[in-house]
């Protein structure tokens, strides 16, 4: 269980509840209505990606530094948005991932990506090529969870000027798997950590260019909620 005391004295999260958007059915309702909070980090993605994951349960937005203990004990998936800038750049949601690692599922897209593998102990430095609205084929891991049901060579909608730095993958912990990678280059970009229900996207599901986004989705999303739709497994 995470502990309202803890949030605060790491983070300063403030301690009031306030909900935008539908209104807050309360933690009663949690088995029977799954909750995905979304970390935003103020991108223009943000909606679009709130729009997607609504296909699938409720979802509360925040701005990352709006975050609250409760919010996080009643959520049952966080995801951590695209966002500008480097992860370095976003001290308290490093700060928040570290204290979610084997308390709750998180799935980290783009910016959220490279905010959770730079907390697991990777390198991010800026890529040769800036990729803005381009979109290029994956090499996906067989067996993957991320992947599952999907065909072999998916393509996908990359924005990005920065990436993970392959040298350093071996500093993250074994029950961390790279899952998909750019053929060419050979850049890390998506990975699943079943033990602990982590999962990151560098690329953008939610994005035109991304056509299998909304099955990608589906299967973290089950990975992550048990079939009776909420409780966890992450014990």
């Amino acid at each position: 269980m995470l502990h309202p005391s803890r949030w605060r004295n790491r983070s300063g999260f403030h301690p009031w509840l306030r909900i935008q958007g539908k209104p807050h059915q309360g933690p009663s309702l949690a088995r029977f209505a799954p909750m995905i909070l979304l970390a935003d980090h103020q991108d223009s993605f943000t909606r679009n990606l709130e729009h997607l994951l609504a296909g699938f349960d409720r979802v509360v937005v925040r701005d990352r530094r709006e975050l609250t203990p409760e919010l996080i004990e009643q959520c049952h998936l966080l995801v951590l948005s695209p966002g500008p800038g480097k992860p370095s750049d976003y001290p308290e949601t490093l700060d928040l991932f570290r204290s979610c690692v084997g308390y709750k599922p998180v799935l980290g897209i783009c910016l959220g990506f490279q905010l959770m593998l730079e907390a697991e102990g990777a390198t991010i430095h800026r890529q040769s090529q800036v990729l803005h609205g381009i979109e290029t084929e994956l090499e996906t891991l067989p067996g993957s969870i991320t992947y599952q049901g999907l065909p072999a060579g998916i393509r996908v909608g990359r924005y990005h000027s920065l990436q993970v730095d392959p040298s350093s993958l071996s500093c993250l912990p074994k029950t961390l798997r790279i899952t998909g990678r750019d053929p060419i280059r050979d850049v890390p970009l998506s990975f699943e950590d079943l033990s602990r229900k982590l999962f990151g996207l560098q690329y953008h599901p939610e994005s035109f260019l991304t056509c299998e986004g909304n099955r990608l989705i589906r299967n973290i999303r089950n990975a992550c909620l048990d079939a009776e739709g909420g409780d966890l497994g992450t014990s």
